[in-house]
């Protein structure tokens, strides 16, 4: 019996290969653990009904940020993704995709609703009305992971961004029962079961209209559907 023996270059041929499956479905990933952190809130804050602000705000306010962050990492990484993808029709487009894509002043130097905007341009589709949803929708949803990740007080020059977060979301979802009224929006009253069910439900229409005007890879995208619930 042969016994054979891989070569340096098959083992790390295998291991590029590998690496670049990881790579190219990680916003569902993303998509996956924020659905995870959603449910998680959800079953606290049922749980607790009915209890007055205690300690178990704590674990609320962790599940709800995480679930606010991986849900704008998911749509920060799935465009990324169809852009790097060496067989989609994204990457053919560019004539020299380490500078266009990845050079100073490249698409991945835009902010991630502009990378949309980009590639629908790039394939001739209607891009996003960015005043209405559910473009704005997901703007604010970015909004609120920065808000959260680049924490500045109420008097910081930077608070006027901050009230038209707040002014966009007013509405939108239920806030938490547990904190009082003056409690702050972002950091406090969101962290809620109904934010973390509008953050699943925003970034899922989002994409179910970017591949309604994409078509891009159905495979792909309708793994995302089934967090829709």
């Amino acid at each position: 019996m042969t016994t054979h023996h891989a070569s340096i270059e098959e083992l790390v041929s295998v291991r590029v290969e590998a690496t670049g499956r990881v790579i190219a479905n990680f916003a569902w990933q993303h998509m996956k653990a924020a659905a995870m952190f959603r449910d998680q809130v959800v079953a606290l804050e049922t749980l607790n009904a009915n209890q007055p602000f205690g300690s178990f705000f704590e674990d609320i306010r962790s599940y709800g940020s995480a679930c606010i962050m991986s849900a704008a990492a998911s749509i920060e990484a799935l465009i990324n993704e169809f852009f790097i993808t060496p067989e989609g029709p994204l990457r053919k487009m560019l004539g020299d995709f380490e500078s266009e894509f990845w050079g100073r002043g490249g698409i991945e130097w835009k902010p991630p609703l502009e990378k949309y905007q980009v590639a629908l341009d790039m394939l001739g589709r209607p891009k996003f009305d960015e005043h209405s949803s559910p473009y704005r929708d997901v703007w604010a949803l970015i909004e609120l992971r920065n808000a959260l990740v680049h924490y500045k007080p109420t008097w910081d020059p930077d608070r006027q961004r901050k009230i038209e977060l707040v002014e966009v979301l007013a509405g939108k979802y239920a806030l938490s029962p547990f904190p009082d009224a003056g409690a702050d929006f972002v950091t406090m009253r969101s962290m809620s079961a109904g934010c973390m069910r509008w953050v699943i439900l925003t970034l899922t229409q989002f994409l179910k209209d970017f591949h309604a005007r994409s078509q891009l890879d159905e495979q792909k995208m309708s793994a995302f559907w089934k967090f829709d619930t």
